[in-house]
């Protein structure tokens, strides 16, 4: 008596995932289509929902991806237990810069998504309110350090500045995602910088 073989996988769900989140970084939630993530993977929509149960799934998983791979490496820094104001002047040439680099015209899929869909997150896990939650807390850490360090003024509110410094980042990539000209952007960054230096004890360049 015969049987059926199962289907063979030959793909990686981990590569099929990474091309989805540039995918949907590229064009939001709303904007990407079923077959547009079958012609970026190179997957049947049956493998796609085999793997991920439903495109709001799928885009959950490149949230989660995003925040673990991209995030980590630019705010990573500032969340160690020696970070200090050089992480966060860092950060911010970072994305000074990032106007006219390859980011330009796709920003940060967490923010974009923010942007996308307001305070209506889409992600069945609060993804985006834990990105803003994360941000800020990294800032903070940074600045905490700096002050116990002696480097920062002692009367400054850490919280207060963590928040300012969260939204001046969000902003950029707001203006990134845009392609704003490449000097506004950096103006914001320099701008930011000055507030570090304002309130730091050594002078900050």
């Amino acid at each position: 008596m015969g049987y059926r073989m199962g289907r063979r996988k030959t793909h990686s769900k981990e590569d099929v995932l990474e091309k989805a989140m540039h995918l949907f970084r590229e064009n939001g939630f709303a904007g990407t289509s079923a077959d547009m993530l079958v012609e970026r993977t190179g997957v049947s929509r049956y493998s796609l929902y085999a793997d991920f149960g439903s495109l709001q799934g799928l885009f959950d998983e490149a949230l989660e991806l995003y925040n673990d791979e991209l995030i980590d490496a630019r705010f990573g820094p500032m969340e160690r237990p020696g970070a200090g104001l050089t992480e966060i002047v860092a950060l911010l040439d970072f994305y000074g810069s990032a106007g006219s680099g390859p980011a330009a015209g796709l920003g940060c899929l967490l923010c974009n998504t923010a942007v996308e869909f307001g305070a209506n997150d889409p992600s069945g896990n609060a993804a985006v309110h834990r990105y803003f939650k994360r941000l800020s807390a990294a800032f903070r850490n940074a600045l905490n350090n700096a002050q116990k360090d002696g480097h920062l003024l002692p009367n400054i509110d850490l919280q207060k500045e963590a928040d300012f410094m969260t939204s001046v980042i969000l902003g950029a990539f707001v203006m990134i995602r845009a392609k704003a000209a490449p000097e506004v952007i950096k103006n914001a960054a320099d701008a930011a910088k000055e507030r570090i230096s304002s309130i730091s004890v050594d002078r900050i360049h």
